[in-house]
């Protein structure tokens, strides 16, 4: 008994210790081990069109990206911030202007910043000019200014793919209160 037992404890150790140290051993139940696996444009029984790669259902927005909305003429609408200014929003609305816009804009607005005064880059517009004052709020609301952060604008690329929407949100305000204005919030 005791030497089947010491012949049952070796078979195991070797079947175990099989095929060295990246072996993954042996598979008892094969199905995971050797799945079937389609290439990503091979034909596919599976489906009723035979394609593997499928089309995202209709309506399938991805995450973080919800459109906005559109006029007719294709130009979005400018929205009014959905999200509530706190402190919290002042600050990240400042410290991802100063990390994000400045480079262009300059840490005041001023279109001052590093790449336009020692890259060459042309000089955008300061937020305290002609075309940015306002003396009512409504001709500049800030789904203005986020609108121009997401879509870009002249020589202003989108920053869509930089900032979240919400932070989009912190910006155009910050902008919009800080910078085109007189500073007060």
């Amino acid at each position: 008994m005791k030497k089947l037992l010491i012949a049952s404890f070796m078979a195991l150790v070797l079947v175990g210790c099989s095929g060295g140290r990246n072996s993954t051993g042996y598979s008892i139940i094969n199905d995971m081990m050797y799945a079937v696996t389609y290439e990503a444009h091979s034909v596919n029984d599976n489906y009723k069109n035979g394609q593997t790669n499928q089309l995202a259902p209709e309506g399938t927005i991805a995450r973080g990206f919800m459109p906005h909305p559109m006029d007719a003429e294709g130009n979005p609408k400018v929205l009014s911030n959905p999200f509530k200014m706190t402190d919290h929003g002042w600050r990240r609305g400042q410290r991802l202007f100063v990390s994000t816009c400045a480079s262009c804009h300059g840490d005041k607005g001023a279109g001052n910043g590093l790449v336009v005064t020692q890259g060459g880059f042309p000089k955008p517009p300061k937020f305290k000019s002609r075309s940015f004052k306002y003396s009512k709020k409504a001709k500049k609301p800030a789904g203005h200014v986020y609108n121009v952060i997401t879509f870009g604008r002249g020589n202003m690329p989108s920053h869509a793919q930089q900032l979240y929407s919400k932070d989009r949100w912190y910006v155009a305000e910050y902008v919009r209160e800080m910078l085109m204005t007189k500073g007060k919030k």
